[in-house]
């Protein structure tokens, strides 16, 4: 699909979520273009903070208030149906839930999925937040938890904002030095996954893991 397909899909969708809830009389069409040419994209308005919105929108509670709330249930909704089987044989929808939950945060992140034996989804928690290029990781807490979880396999996962997804040289070697200390309690980290706005790294696919 073309870039100007695409463009005008997101401003049909937009314009017609924002009909919806935009009292009588106001435009939601000439509002879709202002949020488009403010985010870029449908999948940035969604995720756009309140502040943000609201400067475009004019203080319009319905639309401070719906978009996040939609995206919140788009996520909602990946997250059920990731659970509903192996995390290692639905990767592709693995890959757009953690896209749709993490591409677009301005601060980064370091969370764990949390899989039994048979590779199912027991919890997705963030362990670690930090600055906007840097965040703390702590092996100690990230096995604690795992073991109070009663977890057999493991998916980090972390975000570059606004960047590259690739992996840096001290994030190979975090990962290496967590997979021993894994494999030292009967764990296996199965991936490693670094998401960035618009795209993401999956260490096992690379050849990392």
């Amino acid at each position: 699909m073309s870039a100007a397909a695409t463009i005008a899909e997101d401003a049909a969708l937009l314009s017609t979520i924002l009909a919806l809830i935009l009292p009588p009389g106001a435009d939601p069409t000439a509002l879709a273009q202002a949020l488009l040419k403010r985010f870029g994209t449908a999948g940035a308005v969604f995720a756009a903070d309140a502040d943000e919105l609201s400067a475009v929108a004019d203080g319009r509670l319905q639309v401070v208030v719906t978009f996040p709330l939609l995206r919140e249930a788009a996520i909602r909704l990946m997250r059920t149906r990731i659970r509903q089987g192996s995390l290692l044989a639905s990767h592709d929808a693995l890959m757009a839930y953690l896209q749709a939950v993490l591409a677009r945060e301005t601060l980064e992140q370091f969370r764990v999925l949390f899989l039994d034996r048979n590779a199912r989804l027991i919890a997705d928690e963030v362990l670690a937040q930090g600055t906007i290029d840097q965040t703390p990781v702590y092996p100690r807490e990230v096995m604690r938890r795992a073991i109070r979880l009663k977890a057999s396999e493991l998916i980090l996962v972390h975000n570059h904002p606004g960047w590259n997804p690739m992996p840096s040289r001290e994030d190979i070697m975090m990962t290496r030095r967590l997979e021993q200390i894994a494999t030292v309690l009967g764990l296996t980290v199965r991936d490693h996954v670094i998401v960035g706005n618009g795209g993401a790294t999956s260490f096992r696919q690379s050849g990392l893991l």
